[in-house]
């Protein structure tokens, strides 16, 4: 069997004396950098070119079988893969942790690269929680995106190939997802995927039954109920994450300091749309006013103000106990009750702001606010 590291050494060797100054450093990373390699492993290496460089040294080969794959990793796509901002947290963030160095062109480079692979460990740190919790709720969006497809599949005839690869898709967006909230690499591309996800701390309890099915079962009917039951369990186990997080603002005088005129605008649109009869801008400007004031509400009692993961009734708690109304009901047939609500609103929120000591700045004359901005000079 032939020697990866033999190989690994003569492509050092000859990228060195071709290119010298032009490559910064040279590593190896996947299943030989994590000590799991078996008999058919690839040996993976990257070169990261010096700045502004593009030595073409790269090469893909196979010899006894075995790919060899040595390609090019600018330093731009290295400090994105740490963050796990490009290619995403569970696969490319790992290249980087695991990765070994065979070469650095100086210990500039060297320091830098371990820089980037401190990176991948400083977000796993208890410190570094709420962010990727936080991430873990957007990459969400790709999960349904993905289950949109495996329902076109199921219910538009696709066939079992459209399903599975929709439901492929999907498997990899859920664990990019657990691996994110629970801070933790999981190599999509490797052995035991399947395992890895097992180990992870907080997971939904029927995580392999339902990808087993998405992946082997010939029913695209079967595939679609399966991947609905993951993707709701999943959904389950980071609405628990969500709760979990803090506050995102210390105070209400923090979080609605001159947010009242903003707010009044805004149901100025209702009335404008109301008088106007004009019911999709009349619905439009009533769902953004109500949703806009749940979240920045939700966000006083813990982290779940999230409007993109959540439905509405998941934030608007809060937005309900003090009494404001539910706008987006009155969207049809005759809009002069969405006005009326439009201003119940109005004195309801004028009200609370009043007994939270914060200031609607609204001001009766120009004499008033110049009043005012000067109170506000240092000195």
């Amino acid at each position: 069997m032939v020697d990866v590291f033999k190989v690994a050494d003569l492509l050092v060797a000859r990228t060195i004396e071709t290119y010298g100054d032009e490559v910064d450093l040279i590593a190896y990373y996947g299943s030989y950098a994590k000590g799991t390699p078996n008999a058919r492993s690839d040996f993976d290496i990257f070169y990261t070119p010096a700045e502004g460089r593009n030595p073409p040294a790269g090469h893909t080969f196979l010899i006894e079988g075995i790919l060899f794959d040595f390609w090019a990793v600018p330093w731009e796509r290295l400090e994105a893969w740490a963050s796990g901002r490009n290619g995403g947290w569970s696969r490319f963030a790992g290249i980087v942790h695991h990765a070994n160095l065979l070469h650095a062109r100086s210990s500039e480079s060297a320091s830098r690269f371990a820089g980037l692979k401190q990176r991948t460990l400083d977000l796993q740190k208890p410190e570094a929680r709420p962010q990727m919790i936080r991430r873990a709720l957007d990459e969400f969006k790709t999960v349904l995106a993905h289950l949109g497809n495996v329902r076109l599949a199921a219910t538009g005839g696709g066939g079992v190939s459209d399903a599975r690869h929709a439901g492929w898709k999907l498997i990899l967006a859920v664990g990019e997802c657990l691996a994110l909230a629970n801070q933790t690499l999981v190599d999509q591309g490797g052995k035991g995927f399947l395992e890895q996800l097992a180990l992870l701390p907080i997971r939904p309890a029927e995580l392999n039954s339902p990808i087993i099915t998405i992946s082997t079962s010939p029913d695209p009917a079967r595939i679609a109920a399966a991947a609905e039951r993951l993707v709701m369990d999943t959904r389950s186990v980071l609405c628990a994450f969500q709760s979990s997080l803090p506050p995102a603002v210390p105070s209400v005088e923090a979080r609605f300091r001159e947010s009242y005129p903003e707010t009044k605008a805004g149901l100025g649109k209702i009335l404008t749309a109301c008088e106007g009869a004009l019911r999709v801008d009349a619905s439009r400007a009533a769902w953004f006013a109500q949703f806009d004031q749940s979240l920045m509400l939700s966000a006083l009692r813990s982290g779940a103000g999230h409007g993109d993961f959540n439905l509405y009734s998941e934030f608007a708690s809060f937005y309900r106990e003090i009494g404001l109304p539910d706008l987006m009901r009155f969207a049809d047939g005759d809009l002069s009750e969405l006005a009326n609500q439009a201003g119940v609103f109005d004195a309801r929120i004028r009200e609370w702001l009043g007994e939270q000591s914060v200031s609607l700045c609204e001001f009766a004359t120009l004499e008033d606010f110049d009043r005012s901005v000067r109170k506000e000079r240092p000195g």
